[in-house]
């Protein structure tokens, strides 16, 4: 196989499936696309009651005893296009533009993530390499809520060795464990009353660096909803009588809030005294995060008068919950020091006129963990006057120390490249804890092309990157095949 023989064959692939629009929850056609182009290759495939897939490829002859392998990716994406430009991710199909190595969409998000996965499988079941027998498992729903693995039958992982997920990003990095994590959401029900003082002032943080809050979480940036707290703390500690009206920050649970706002009602003569403490505030902020967060903005600026307030409990409860929900890392990984073995992110606030919510997003790489600090979460809420409402846990997926799969992925990585891998631990979370929920005896890695912008209009993926993932799988499963 060389390169442009792969590269062209993978697109070939591809291009079947940019044809067919699957935003998670809508993946049922791309689903019955999928399973006729098995079909069409010889390959009976399974339909599970979410559309999940599963297809058994025979072993070659003569490998018919080697342990089973699984290939696993999953077949929605992330639907967004660039301003301007008309798009239906329900009706529409992506297009494709090659440009040189790259390989992007016309205003659009592409889809390699993770389209890649299916496309490879498609065209490497197709090649005249030894390998034992195959299972190949696409899922749906990975981008929202990972419906497809928690609804997928574990009896097909159960009979299994060997799992090769091609979810990752970068193809020098050769993943082996990812963190297990859970949704928060905490509320409190409010007591709005018409405001006592006259001058309402937006208190607003924001230009902070954000990020994804499993990759960037021990980076220490900082938080813009807790720099905004960190004001009103300050306000309640110097007495003034102050009254939020709203408070709004961050655009996801799993992501580090770059932006948030307070609007308080306050006494025409504390006036000078909210711009001082905001000053405060911000000198404080800058000693504290200076050479990471020097472009943050701390500000104060006048605001349309609120009809109404919150009462004085329910502004001091909001400003406790806030200070008591710790962000960043509590702890880092024993075995893989650079790994975080425990984190959490405050990810956004909402407020409506009859209540206020605050998405909560802990993480660990292992469950035991992850349950314990889970526990003291009901006590929070209960001292400061909010309901809690904590989601399933997502499972962990722990570093296999006996891994048979990793070192030989990384001698057929070295032998094609002339280098060694990057062998790595994830904080964010894969389907592949799922997988490892399911049959902990599992041995399992997530590898893939080098994929830049996921998740927006800008995405795109290396072409030769995307051969090399071809060739790295295929040497994998000729020497499984011969263990």
């Amino acid at each position: 196989m060389t390169e442009k023989e792969i590269i062209e064959g993978v697109l070939s692939e591809f291009e079947g499936l940019a044809k067919h629009p699957r935003p998670s929850h809508h993946e049922k056609n791309v689903s019955d696309y999928i399973v006729a182009r098995l079909a069409e290759l010889g390959i009976t495939a399974k339909q599970d009651s979410v559309y999940n897939i599963v297809a058994d490829v025979p072993a070659t002859k003569g490998f018919e005893k080697a342990p089973l392998t699984v290939l696993q990716g999953h077949m929605d994406m992330v639907c967004v296009a660039k301003p301007g430009v008309s798009y239906d991710p329900l009706k529409d199909p992506i297009r494709l533009v090659r440009e040189g190595n790259i390989l992007r969409a016309d205003g659009t998000s592409l889809g390699a993530d993770d389209g890649i996965a299916v496309a490879v499988a498609l065209y490497l079941i197709q090649q005249k390499i030894n390998h034992g027998p195959l299972r190949l498992i696409f899922t749906v729903d990975e981008e929202t809520g990972m419906t497809g693995a928690t609804n997928l039958d574990a009896a097909h992982v159960k009979d299994a060795k060997y799992v090769i997920n091609c979810d990752s990003e970068s193809i020098d990095v050769i993943c082996v464990a990812s963190a297990g994590s859970t949704h928060m959401h905490f509320m409190r029900q409010l007591h709005r009353e018409v405001p006592a003082g006259d001058v309402a002032l937006a208190v607003r943080v924001h230009r902070l660096l954000g990020g994804h809050s499993g990759e960037v979480i021990n980076e220490g940036r900082g938080n813009a909803i807790k720099a905004v707290s960190s004001v009103l703390r300050r306000l309640a500690d110097k007495g003034a009588d102050y009254r939020l009206a709203d408070f709004s920050g961050g655009i996801a649970a799993n992501a580090i809030p770059a932006d948030a706002t307070a609007i308080i009602v306050i006494a025409s003569k504390d006036k000078g005294l909210v711009e001082k403490t905001v000053q405060e505030a911000e000198k404080e902020f800058r000693l504290t995060y200076e050479g990471l967060e020097d472009k943050a903005v701390f500000e104060v600026t006048p605001s349309a008068m609120a009809q109404s307030v919150f009462s004085k409990e329910d502004t001091e409860a909001v400003v406790d919950l806030i200070s008591l929900l710790h962000c960043g890392v509590f702890s880092m990984n024993r075995a893989i020091p650079t790994l975080p073995d425990l984190s959490s992110s405050l990810g956004t606030i909402v407020t409506t006129d009859k209540d206020v919510a605050i998405q909560y997003f802990p993480r660990s790489s292992a469950d035991a963990r992850l349950r314990e600090f889970l526990l003291s979460m009901p006590v929070i809420a209960r001292l400061t006057g909010t309901d809690v409402h904590i989601d399933e846990p997502m499972p962990a997926w722990t570093e296999n120390m006996h891994s048979r799969l990793q070192p030989l992925m990384a001698g057929v990585y070295e032998e094609l490249m002339g280098k060694k891998p990057r062998i790595e631990a994830m904080h964010g979370g894969l389907e592949t804890g799922y997988l490892y929920a399911m049959n902990p005896d599992l041995d399992i890695v997530a590898v893939g092309p080098e994929t830049h912008d996921i998740h927006s209009a800008d995405e795109c993926v290396e072409l030769d990157t995307v051969a090399q993932l071809v060739q790295v799988i295929a040497g994998t499963l000729e020497k499984l095949a011969q263990l």
